[in-house]
């Protein structure tokens, strides 16, 4: 019986490398409305921090119609360049259609996270989607992520104006 207490105990244990937060998360970008803290007390502190903060769902901003959005990008593998690529691809419909591509710059190679921000102009990318957003450098997704950009679209108010022609029942020549 005691034994079996024993083996459960030790199952129910995590191995304290999943509290990293580069393993925790490898190859995802967590993002937020918020920043991201930059440190924490311990990795499984900075871990938890990570996963209570981030959110998948984004709603506009009335005065600028604008998401901003910030993410952290846990790569898959250490970048070996200086520079990577941003994709945002809509999945809104059957299938993906590439929104926007932007380059990215960090000071130096071998990292493995990422942590910036980006700002979604509604003009850019419509509103109400689905969008998928990935990290790329040389052609190989190093992370990626699904999030939803909320907000108001269009308003059609059902009138329309006719020319005084048109509601007097005449027609103009078109030949």
């Amino acid at each position: 019986m005691s034994s079996l207490v024993v083996l459960a105990l030790a199952l129910s244990i995590r191995p304290a490398a999943a509290e990293n937060p580069n393993q925790a998360f490898a190859g995802r970008i967590m993002m937020s409305s918020k920043r991201f803290p930059q440190r924490a007390a311990s990795p499984s502190a900075y871990t938890a921090a990570i996963r209570k903060q981030s959110q998948t769902s984004f709603y506009e901003a009335k005065d600028t119609h604008a998401w901003k959005i910030y993410f952290a990008g846990f790569l898959k593998a250490p970048l070996d360049d200086l520079e990577y690529v941003i994709k945002l691809y809509e999945l809104t419909g059957k299938s993906q259609q590439l929104l926007v591509s932007f380059d990215q710059f960090t000071d130096e190679r071998g990292q493995r996270t990422i942590v910036s921000n980006m700002t979604l102009d509604k003009k850019q990318v419509g509103v109400n989607k689905e969008l998928l957003m990935t990290m790329e450098s040389k052609g190989k997704v190093l992370a990626s992520s699904r999030f939803k950009i909320l907000g108001e679209g269009e308003r059609f108010t059902g009138k329309v104006n006719f020319s005084e022609e048109e509601a007097n029942g005449k027609k103009s020549n078109d030949d």
